[in-house]
């Protein structure tokens, strides 16, 4: 009888650790569950000006949908890929990324009860610089995307740098 004891004693022992290890691993910021969309950059046509390239897309896919009931239970990104040679931007007027504070204010403001950084996010307008063969990850502010007044809205995104083609896309919420 005492045997059946010890034995129960240490099975729960090794379940202890096993759990404590399931638990941390879910708690790591990049394991936890987010949606992302990526966006592609396109080579340009270097034989032709840009008002004669037309219909050319920039960025691709040339349309997203973002579904508020799905893709906003967790954190959404963007994947901006630059696999071209040419530096491009990427810009969606009225849609903010998440960057961290120490990056977007020059000081740095202490927490003045524990003496550390304060850890959070400032939205600022969804426009950025993706050089040459750079893959950017950026988190999105949901606040334009959720709600009943935000379904059926529509954004473009486009490259600012080249502005003088047509616009890249829609991203549209459903």
């Amino acid at each position: 009888m005492r045997d059946k004891g010890l034995l129960r004693f240490f099975s729960s022992m090794r379940l202890i650790p096993a759990l404590s290890l399931c638990g941390a691993l879910v708690s790591l910021p990049g394991w936890a569950q987010a949606k992302e969309f990526r966006f592609v950059a396109q080579e340009l046509d270097k034989d032709k000006g840009s008002f004669e390239m037309g219909e050319t897309e920039i960025w691709l896919p040339n349309a997203v949908i973002i579904d508020q009931k799905e893709d906003l239970n967790e954190p959404l990104w963007f994947v901006l890929q630059n696999p071209t040679g040419v530096d491009h931007e990427f810009a969606v007027g009225g849609l903010f990324m998440l960057l961290p504070e120490e990056e977007v204010t020059p000081e740095i403001r202490l927490d003045p009860g524990s003496g550390g950084l304060l850890a959070r996010n400032i939205p600022v307008p969804l426009h950025i610089k993706v050089k040459a063969g750079e893959t950017k990850r950026i988190q999105i502010a949901p606040h334009e995307l959720v709600g009943e007044n935000n379904l059926g809205s529509r954004y473009q995104f486009f490259c600012p740098k080249h502005k003088d083609i047509r616009v890249s896309g829609f991203i549209y919420v459903d």
